[in-house]
């Protein structure tokens, strides 16, 4: 049987392959009312499938590897030009990204350290893609730094995708990797280094494990290690809210399907054995070389943040309502019309069209969101794993709008082309420039180019200035703290230099400091009120 297809159809307009209207009919009518493992279909669907279904997909597989490539490179370009010439700058970008050189430096992948110190807020699995980027050159320049996040993105974006095509098929599952890549939180995220975008990526392939399995028997095995080794990496890159997403997830999801025997196969399944093997190797290897403190502290810090009302960046339970709001721009009320369609007043009792993906992408979005409300320290970039869901419900939204207002198709394309020129438009002139005001890569370029190679030090250096000191000088560089500077208990010799943090208010430390010769080479505000300014004897 030969279809011919409609002209104008996106996502996979920019393939020029498109879906055959008979088949979106019989995917949206033949959709079971829960995506359980014990669906059984009709007589009738099932002549459908040999009539329809397997016509289309040897036809379609061609089509989706051209369309999910064409998200790739959308994906891809988009990221490149939001980091193309941006420079470390911040609180957390400084210190992730030296913590991640140490460890390419002293090929220490197992203890993230900082300026020699353990840094054990976190496992180290979430610095690994930037250490071994960073591995690749001795001098190695910031965009270094920031390519593996980029590329974690993409995954993420592509998973995503994943998802979408298998609850809902391959056009809801473009619509969701496209809006992804372009909501405001997730190129912010992706924009910066940090080890929330390995999180992120790890936790939607658990959760495409998760539900891959739940949609296909044959494979279910395969899916559910997936599942769990995911969620393994997710806990190694940033602790338990790594492990936590994911199975508050699929245990929330399959209470509300009612399907108790399913839920008894995911915790039962061998696959668990991929994620306890990762952790305990972990474990094991950290309590052999360093003893249980390191897993101890690991793990108090991780609870701290959700239970300790001193944990830093405390704030109170609706915190979130703007910041998400905000991040899931401009995307935000595509979202809102899903909902208001599905829970009108006198809606219609059809059911809707993908109401499995519907469920699913409220459990994933709720359980998140509630989950890190109750948390006591709370932070904008923490709503990272609210992105996914929120991209799969906005393309339902979307969908809901295509079908309601057959024209706005032909103007989707030109939609995407508008967002890519607005979001590049917007961080190349405005944002870069103005985030590399904060930068410390000039403060440590005066200090590696002064004539004369004396003693360094830096002086009450916070996070950020440590990590910036292995970043750029590719060494660790001895501490002092005022008193000691002041009491003159160090080498002084020509050549010497400090790294003050803060910019330097202290009268006596200043007066002490030119009369012995030392002069200002160069300062840097960096946050709100902090910066580091760079002293020396050298002519």
């Amino acid at each position: 049987m030969v279809f011919r297809f409609p002209a104008r159809e996106w996502p996979l307009l920019l393939t020029n392959h498109l879906s055959s209207p008979k088949v979106i009919v019989w995917n949206i009518g033949c959709l079971p009312g829960k995506i359980g493992l014990e669906s059984k279909p009709s007589q009738t669907d099932l002549d459908q499938k040999t009539n329809i279904e397997r016509p289309f997909l040897n036809e379609s597989g061609r089509k989706s590897s051209r369309a999910w490539i064409v998200l790739i490179l959308f994906t891809l370009a988009l990221q490149i030009l939001s980091i193309w010439s941006l420079e470390l700058s911040g609180r957390d970008s400084p210190r992730v990204a030296g913590i991640a050189r140490e460890m390419a430096v002293t090929s220490d992948y197992l203890i993230p350290r900082l300026n020699g110190e353990n840094f054990l807020e976190y496992p180290s699995l979430g610095y690994w893609p930037m250490a071994l980027t960073l591995s690749i050159s001795k001098k190695p320049p910031d965009f270094l730094a920031f390519l593996p996040v980029v590329f974690l993105g993409i995954g993420t974006v592509l998973i995503t995708y994943l998802i979408g095509k298998v609850v809902a098929g391959e056009q809801i599952g473009l619509m969701a990797g496209f809006i992804l890549s372009t909501m405001s939180g997730f190129g912010s995220l992706h924009r910066h280094c940090r080890v929330d975008a390995a999180l992120l990526f790890f936790i939607t392939l658990s959760l495409y494990g998760f539900v891959a399995g739940y949609r296909t028997p044959r494979k279910r095995s395969l899916f559910f290690a997936v599942f769990y080794l995911a969620m393994a990496g997710a806990f190694l890159s940033k602790g338990i809210i790594g492990m936590a997403i994911p199975a508050a997830t699929a245990v929330v999801f399959l209470i509300t399907q009612k399907d108790f025997m399913a839920l008894r196969r995911l915790l039962l399944s061998p696959g668990i054995l991929f994620f306890l093997l990762p952790i305990l190797l972990w474990v094991g290897s950290v309590w052999w070389l360093e003893g249980s403190g390191v897993f101890k502290e690991v793990m108090r810090q991780s609870l701290s943040r959700f239970f300790s009302p001193t944990a830093d960046h405390t704030k109170p339970f609706y915190f979130y309502l703007i910041p998400t709001f905000l991040h899931l721009m401009p995307w935000t009320f595509f979202l809102l019309i899903l909902l208001w369609y599905r829970w009108k007043p006198n809606h219609s009792t059809d059911p809707l069209p993908h109401g499995s993906l519907l469920r699913f992408g409220l459990v994933w979005f709720l359980v998140v969101f509630i989950g890190l409300s109750i948390a006591s320290a709370k932070r904008p970039l923490y709503l990272g794993p609210i992105l996914p869901p929120s991209g799969l419900l906005a393309a339902l939204g979307w969908n809901l709008i295509r079908v309601k207002f057959p024209k706005v198709k032909r103007f989707e394309i030109y939609g995407l082309i508008v967002l890519f020129l607005a979001i590049a438009g917007t961080y190349l002139p405005f944002v870069t420039p103005s985030e590399n005001k904060e930068s410390l890569r000039p403060v440590f370029e005066a200090v590696s180019n002064q004539p004369i190679s004396g003693p360094l030090y830096l002086v009450n250096p916070s996070e950020t200035t440590r990590g910036a000191s292995f970043f750029y000088l590719g060494k660790r560089v001895p501490v002092l703290n005022v008193q000691v500077l002041l009491q003159g208990r160090f080498e002084d010799r020509p050549g010497t230099t400090f790294v003050i943090d803060s910019f330097c208010d202290n009268d006596r430390l200043l007066s002490n400091l030119l009369s012995k010769g030392y002069r200002l080479l160069s300062q840097r505000k960096y946050g709100k009120a902090s910066g580091i300014c760079v002293y020396s004897n050298s002519f």
